[in-house]
């Protein structure tokens, strides 16, 4: 049913004319086994990828068992660590993955011809697949032939382009996943890819940059700006997601200033407790339950309420007017001046008969207090219904 591409001839011209040329091994990473470059190997029928894709399509699984062959250039490998057992080859836009039995010595750039006997056509999940597949029945039969990406914006994608090297301008990462890294310590990084037009209009969301943990790049923050990036995308059917393949780092080039803009990293708790060394405020709130301590932050408002339990925004006042009674008996830090959320904060008891005469630093009476930074001694214990600070005494006020 299918065409057989018979020209033996033309073949053994070809392996001559490869055989003439000199494969530089020491150009490829020791950590991989030496690539096959056995033209023994039976020809048999050939197949295009495109014939395999439609064998897949019509099939869903097709065991090759007799002598076969199919022919691509090889799009993306395992050098980086991004991919494990697997490459993509490619011919012409169509494309195709070979997912092997171990690991390979394949390249990008290397023209190879996959053997097929004994393989299986499949899919998973959505991406077309050579499974099974030996590594030494993928024959390298020159290197150096790079394809080059086609360029389309996220809105342009459909099946045609499964496995293919493609090249996507105008997108950035969402900014709420710019504070990660590419992968997580012991898991993969999945963040979502915006493509947005020239006037910075978000277009489209619908991609998802997937980057192994065991990637070169893992460890390394994702790029704050706009850009293009290169890579291979592929189909996840069980998420019903667009995924895409990173091959290198510098095929990620996101310099431009982003469209969205990139939120500030969450605080870290830092500060042992002491007077020369207060807890910041995220601190204080790990730390609730413990006493003897200090901590230090920003003066960002004061409830309005001085029992029970704050439920609601309208129970705080963040300023500049403080007309409760009861915003003379506490005080509101946070380790952003500008905070406005009562979970980042520690609300702190302002005791009447303290020595210290801590009560008199109440934005009641005190409004020019606001901002400014206080260090203050105490036991962190809830109050309020947050994270607090009671039997407060010795302070300082900046």
């Amino acid at each position: 049913m299918f065409k057989s591409i018979k020209k033996y001839g033309v073949l053994v011209l070809i392996a001559m004319i490869v055989m003439t040329s000199c494969i530089d091994k020491n150009k490829r990473k020791n950590n991989y086994p030496t690539p096959n470059v056995n033209f023994e190997l039976p020809v048999g029928h050939v197949y295009t990828i495109d014939t395999l894709l439609y064998m897949q399509q019509v099939e869903g699984t097709h065991q090759f068992t007799e002598d076969a062959s199919v022919y691509g250039i090889v799009t993306d490998d395992e050098t980086s660590g991004n991919l494990y057992k697997a490459s993509f080859i490619q011919d012409g836009d169509k494309a195709i993955e070979l997912y092997m039995k171990s690991t390979s010595g394949l390249r990008i750039g290397d023209s190879v011809r996959v053997y097929l006997k004994g393989a299986t056509l499949s899919e998973y999940s959505g991406t077309p697949q050579i499974q099974d597949l030996e590594p030494k029945n993928v024959t390298i039969l020159a290197n150096g032939k790079f394809i080059d990406p086609v360029e389309i914006n996220t809105l342009q994608i459909n099946t045609s382009f499964r496995c293919r090297l493609v090249k996507f301008n105008h997108v950035e990462f969402a900014a709420a996943d710019r504070v990660n890294t590419y992968a997580l310590e012991d898991a993969y990084g999945q963040y979502t890819l915006n493509q947005y037009d020239e006037n910075c209009i978000l277009q489209d969301s619908k991609v998802i940059v997937r980057t192994s943990n065991y990637a070169s790049f893992a460890k390394r923050q994702l790029p704050q700006g706009n850009g293009s990036i290169i890579g291979i995308l592929t189909y996840y059917s069980t998420g019903d997601a667009w995924q895409f393949t990173i091959r290198t780092i510098s095929e990620v080039q996101m310099e431009n200033d982003p469209c969205e803009a990139t939120p500030e990293p969450p605080v870290q708790p830092t500060g042992t407790g002491t007077e020369n060394d207060p807890f910041n405020i995220v601190a204080g709130i790990e730390h609730q339950g413990e006493n003897d301590m200090w901590i230090r932050g920003y003066i960002v408002g004061s409830a309005n309420i001085s029992s029970g339990s704050i439920t609601t925004d309208s129970q705080i006042s963040w300023g500049p007017d403080f007309t409760y009674n009861e915003n003379m008996t506490n005080i509101i830090l946070a380790d952003k001046a500008e905070e406005r959320d009562i979970n980042n904060c520690v609300v702190v008891y302002l005791p009447s008969n303290a020595a210290s005469g801590i009560r008199e630093i109440n934005l009641k009476d005190h409004p020019e207090n606001l901002g400014k930074t206080l260090k203050v001694h105490g036991n962190l214990k809830a109050f309020l219904g947050k994270s607090g600070m009671k039997d407060t005494n010795e302070y300082t006020l900046n």
